[in-house]
């Protein structure tokens, strides 16, 4: 397919129409697409029946090509200098992951076949955005300033089992396939637009067209991804129970989003973006746990008795918070500021997760600034 800025120069109608004829060609070709691992192909969509639910499709991209794809992707994070590989960190992400994991394929989310075909592994990022996300073939990244964020593990588990939800439930194949039945109406639209550049010399009657025809493609996508978060709240809620955490992490992590949203998320919440946020959503989660909290439901005691399992003491998450927060800095002034923070509050007794949060973060900070005494 020609580059469209050159698709615009084509000039006279003969050479517009030639034009037109490659990229409709191109567009009702049944070529597999190509995305961003270069040559991993995406199968053609098979048919679609407009009687039958497209969400629980799991699309044309088979369990293979996608880890496939995740595996190019994660050759690159790894050369990346901001990915990180801190065994504390990633001791405190597997105490919360593996009981997540386990129950994902105790309540039949997760396959035996998808079990065995994807990776199944986090990966840290040395960043202070709020943010974690998955990857094709069972890749999550988690980013350091989440971590540093979440006031209790509940609340990072919350997360994480969203995050394993998406995939489990196919959710970047059928997101795929979503975007393979859109593309034709972008290549539409950047047809229209080229030709009313040639024939009426009228640059913003070209840009109207393929902005109505982006607008048309953005619109169904973000249908399809609200559907999606709905659908990885419900079951990363069960996954979430199951697991033995506790069920109001769902809502207390909600709740920081909402605060943040309404407040003009000035760029730390990443999260928000890719997961955007409803009132719907807030109010399902905060309905399944007031429901689960009866005790006349059938799951409420079963699922007592696995928190006292998985249960992660207050101090540890304290200790591994402060961590990420200092291995997040890269700004000087902060480290010291951290610093400081510490020396006022050496009175305060240790036992106190809060005092002995600040107190770890004081002593790595130091560490970094390579202040000796002030660690000591």
């Amino acid at each position: 397919m020609l580059p469209f800025h050159r698709f615009c120069r084509l000039g006279p109608p003969r050479r517009a129409a030639a034009g037109l004829a490659l990229l409709l060609a191109a567009s009702a070709s049944t070529a597999p697409l190509h995305g961003a691992a270069q040559h991993v192909a995406v199968a053609s969509t098979p048919a679609f029946s407009p009687n039958l639910p497209a969400l629980g499709d799991d699309g044309a991209l088979p369990l293979s090509e996608e880890r496939r794809i995740g595996d190019r992707i994660v050759r690159g994070i790894y050369r990346d200098p901001d990915h990180l590989d801190d065994p504390a960190l990633q001791a405190y992400l597997q105490r919360i992951w593996q009981p997540l994991l386990a129950a994902a394929q105790a309540r039949g989310e997760v396959s035996p076949e998808l079990a065995e075909r994807f990776a199944w592994q986090l990966l840290l990022a040395r960043d202070r955005s709020i943010n974690a996300f998955a990857l094709p073939g069972g890749y999550f990244g988690v980013h350091l300033g989440l971590m540093a964020s979440v006031a209790t593990a509940d609340e990072l588990a919350s997360v994480l089992a969203h995050e394993l939800s998406h995939v489990s439930q196919r959710h970047i194949a059928r997101l795929l396939t979503q975007q393979e039945r859109t593309a034709p109406w972008m290549v539409a639209a950047m047809v229209l637009g080229a030709l009313a550049a040639s024939q009426s010399k009228n640059a913003d009657l070209a840009g109207a067209a393929i902005a109505g025809g982006q607008a048309v493609a953005l619109q169904s996508q973000l249908n399809f991804s609200r559907d999606m978060e709905r659908e990885a709240d419900r079951v990363g809620f069960g996954v979430l129970s199951e697991a033995g955490f506790e069920r109001s992490g769902f809502v207390t992590m909600f709740d920081k989003l909402q605060q943040a949203a309404r407040l003009n998320d000035d760029g730390s919440f990443a999260y928000l973006r890719s997961h955007p946020l409803t009132t719907e959503r807030i109010a399902d989660m905060r309905a399944r746990v007031q429901l689960d909290a009866d005790p006349g439901h059938s799951s409420a005691e079963h699922t007592r008795h696995d928190a006292s399992a998985t249960a992660i003491h207050p101090s540890y998450h304290a200790l591994m918070a402060a961590r990420a927060r200092v291995l997040a800095e890269t700004d000087i002034d902060r480290l010291r500021a951290l610093v400081r923070h510490g020396d006022a509050s050496a009175s305060a007794p240790l036992h106190d997760a809060t005092t002995l949060g600040a107190r770890y973060a004081a002593t790595l900070a130091a560490a970094r600034l390579r202040n000796a005494p002030a660690a000591l």
